[in-house]
């Protein structure tokens, strides 16, 4: 089962399904939400008694889940200040009920807005309990000036975030403009879609889940919008038998290359056969095909003299020998392309087919092709490409791309997209968006897609449908990335390499997943 991300508003509908259809208080979930952060804590800084403790605690559930912390530490021998963002009187509801406990304690706490002592020295724990996922921005001055001093706090002290860092947007993970840089964020029954994005991961730190107590049922009868690629994946991919031959394991054909981008159709050859493939074949006009040095595994056809309908005509005469085709990486931006793209998809293009690159730049500049895309066809672009093919720009898309993945599946419901890049989006048909938990800039280098495009290919040509295949593609090659990143901290990589590593990739993940 995939994890699910809840948006705000989701998770507002579990916890209210929670205590109104299944009976269970709201006081106990918060209560089971400070257990959870406890547990966290004790971990990563070992005993707490004695140490000097501070909690920012906001004027809502999250400073509600700080005074029911509070408690477990005072308790537990710690020394705890409570600095609390609206007058105590004023809490309501379940923040109330445990703010009520925590009084019954001979706990310090003291009204923020007129806390001025300096304890910049003194602090072992700072906890930020100041906002949680329902805050939306931007910040108010007292709650940037609040957040700057727990950021000086960090520099000599352990920050444990609630739920979330406080200034961040969960729905986009955000900064609005300012959040809290924590050391570990421990957020309550699920990660919340903003902690996974990109433009969140200098504030979360470690991301740990703690869980809450929200039944299993209710999160399936309040499905998320999005959910988290993981380890699952390997679950999918096909296990290699001992009577397997090269013709049950796949035979990819790659289509493209132009006049100094021959490397493109070869990296994604080569990347197929490391995900496992037992044939592939590389495509295009006899002149590239002699310029090109094919790695010696990777067979070639020839499709004339030129790119072209005639080229496309003599693709479609052999197109049935193969399992999956890619069409585009390398192929060029030329008018000749551009014809032999259209035809191919005016015809009949093949039922496994990955549309990559140059193919997505002729469909961006044609339309009108659209309609004559196969169905579960697999796209695979990047931000610009993607920007191209919604007329927008690199930045509008890359500002929600979400919004962005969901915009191309009203135009082309029946397909599947692949938007690349860091945390890469994966959209399917009457599907939760699917989100990679990788940002690895190992994999931010030219010819890092031609590898993805090679694997996705492989693994549509061993079986596996459009949609799983794209999940475990976006899957294996972070892991790839990761792995490069222990030899390659700084990047320095080549593609290539990303290749070479899908085995062993596979490999380490897998001995580490244990379902």
């Amino acid at each position: 089962m995939l994890h699910p991300l809840p948006t705000p508003e989701e998770m507002r509908r579990w916890d209210a399904a929670t205590i109104q259809e299944f009976g269970l208080f709201g006081v106990i979930l918060m209560e089971n939400a400070s257990r959870a952060a406890l547990r966290v804590l004790e971990e990563r800084v070992g005993r707490v008694r004695g140490k000097a403790v501070v909690i920012f605690a906001g004027p809502g559930n999250n400073g509600g889940d700080g005074f029911a912390l509070a408690r477990h530490l005072a308790n537990l021998g710690a020394r705890v200040l409570v600095l609390h963002a609206k007058p105590l009187a004023s809490f309501t509801g379940d923040a109330a009920y445990h703010l009520e406990l925590l009084q019954r304690l001979d706990v310090l706490c003291a009204y923020l807005p007129e806390y001025e002592r300096d304890f910049l020295h003194e602090v072992d724990i700072v906890v930020d309990a100041l906002l949680g996922t329902g805050f939306k921005g931007p910040l108010r001055p007292e709650y940037e000036r609040w957040i700057k001093t727990i950021n000086r706090l960090a520099e000599r002290a352990f920050v444990l975030s609630l739920d979330i860092p406080s200034g961040l947007c969960a729905q986009s993970g955000t900064p609005q403009p300012r959040a809290v840089r924590a050391s570990v964020t421990v957020t309550f029954e699920e990660p919340k879609l903003g902690l996974v994005l990109p433009e969140a991961r200098e504030f979360v730190g470690e991301l740990v889940v703690g869980k809450i107590g929200i039944p299993r049922h209710i999160k399936a009868a309040y499905p998320t919008a999005h959910v988290a690629i993981g380890p699952e994946v390997w679950d999918w991919l096909p296990v290699p038998t001992l009577a397997m031959h090269k013709g049950s394991a796949g035979h990819v054909l790659v289509v493209g290359g132009s006049p100094g981008l021959t490397g493109a159709p070869l990296l994604a050859a080569r990347a197929a056969y490391r995900a496992g493939a037992g044939l592939v074949t590389w495509a295009a006009p006899g002149p590239l095909l002699s310029q090109g040095a094919p790695f010696p595994e990777t067979m070639t056809l020839h499709l004339g003299p030129q790119w072209g309908e005639a080229a496309s005509h003599c693709l479609l005469e052999h197109q049935q020998r193969f399992d999956a085709v890619i069409l585009g990486p390398g192929l060029g931006r030329s008018l000749e392309a551009a014809a032999f793209v259209g035809a191919y998809l005016h015809a009949h293009p093949h039922r496994c087919l990955v549309l990559d690159a140059d193919a997505l730049f002729h469909l961006a500049e044609h339309r009108d092709w659209t309609p004559h895309l196969p169905p579960e066809v697999v796209l695979t672009p990047h931000p610009g490409e993607m920007a191209r093919l919604l007329q927008t720009t690199p930045e509008a898309i890359n500002a929600d791309r979400t919004a962005a993945a969901r915009r191309w599946l009203e135009m082309v419901p029946a397909s599947h997209l692949v938007l690349k890049g860091a945390a890469t989006v994966v959209a399917s048909p009457g599907e939760p968006l699917a989100i990679s938990p990788w940002c690895c800039p190992p994999l931010a280098v030219a010819g890092s897609g031609d590898v993805l495009a090679g694997l996705l290919g492989c693994l549509l040509a061993q079986g596996l449908p459009p949609r799983q295949a794209a999940m475990a593609a976006v899957y294996w090659h972070g892991a790839a990335g990761e792995l490069l990143a222990r030899t390659f901290p700084f990047r320095g990589n080549t593609p290539l390499e990303i290749a070479e590593h899908l085995p062993q990739a596979r490999k380490e993940s897998l001995h580490a997943y244990c379902p």
